[in-house]
């Protein structure tokens, strides 16, 4: 899909960028979204027992130092 570049800079998209659309067909409406990457997810969920919260710098120091590379 090739959208107009003032869209693409509206949105924050690259060119090679990704994009949801979200339809509405009763209106006959289309919306385009810029897509949502893993990394936009952090921190979004938690787990349901908060004492199992790990650090996540903590376990890669962890499996640096207990882990071999192969």
């Amino acid at each position: 899909m090739t959208l107009p570049k003032a869209a693409r800079s509206l949105l924050n998209i690259t060119s090679t960028g990704k994009v949801m659309l979200d339809i509405d067909p009763k209106k006959k409406v289309m919306m385009v979204k810029k897509s949502a990457s893993f990394l936009d997810l952090a921190g979004t969920f938690t787990p349901k027992d908060k004492k199992k919260i790990v650090n996540a710098v903590k376990i890669r120091d962890y499996m640096e130092k207990h882990y071999e590379r192969t």
